[in-house]
């Protein structure tokens, strides 16, 4: 966290060599280039630990796919990369605006209440809103800003958008749960609540945490359930 952060860029299947026109150089993640010194050019800046995430989802053409908790939209398009047909939501419409360029249907709608659709989604994102402890060398201002009665409040509001983005899944669907949080009451503690109270209708299969100083990139946490 004391270490300058290094910046990446997206760089979609086809575009390697405008990037590499640009100074950036690829990473050892799929499409993820760290940037060059001229810059991002027309790419998207995502941080190879947010990139890892979405691989994780599986994501086959034609699939429904939403991102519960979408803006600023990085994820959503790396999704769409895939050829799924995605809808994203946010709880403030003022932060769906720059998702307005994808080819997705937008949806204002706040993830700790019932999500207003009729399920049936073969691939879910929550990548929830949380105190963002994996990024603080990018964001300094967390180590005053956050306190500890904020984890225990985003601990309840991620347990109650993970369980109603369940109910949105498909039989034989997968969701992903994600934050660029360190605190394991946001991660492993959300999951094995919800999960607990599923009656064993999901089933944890996989996840992923990624530390700063031993993996490149921002601190992220995922977790895979499948139905």
């Amino acid at each position: 966290f004391l270490a300058e952060p290094e910046h990446y860029l997206r760089v979609p299947l086809g575009s390697e060599e405008e990037a590499l026109s640009l100074g950036a150089r690829p990473s050892a993640e799929p499409g993820c280039f760290l940037m060059g010194s001229r810059g991002p050019g027309r790419f998207r800046r995502q941080d190879i630990g947010s990139q890892a995430v979405v691989p994780m989802l599986d994501l086959q053409p034609g699939q429904r796919f939403l991102d519960v908790c979408a803006a600023p939209g990085n994820k959503t398009a790396q999704a769409l990369e895939s050829g799924v047909r995605a809808v994203a939501c946010d709880l403030h419409e003022n932060r769906l605006r720059d998702l307005r360029v994808l080819q997705c249907s937008l949806v204002v709608a706040d993830g700790t209440q019932p999500l207003p659709f009729c399920g049936g989604f073969d691939r879910i994102l929550v990548d929830a809103p949380c105190s963002g402890t994996g990024t603080l060398g990018r964001n300094p201002d967390i180590r005053w800003r956050v306190q500890a009665a904020d984890v225990v409040d985003l601990h309840q509001r991620q347990v109650r958008i993970l369980r109603n983005a369940l109910e949105q899944l498909a039989p034989s669907g997968r969701l992903v749960y994600a934050t660029c949080s360190l605190e394991s009451e946001e991660n492993e503690g959300v999951v094995n609540e919800v999960l607990a109270g599923a009656g064993g209708q999901f089933r944890l299969t996989g996840q992923m945490q990624r530390l700063p100083g031993r993996d490149a990139g921002d601190g992220f946490y995922a977790a895979v359930l499948t139905s």
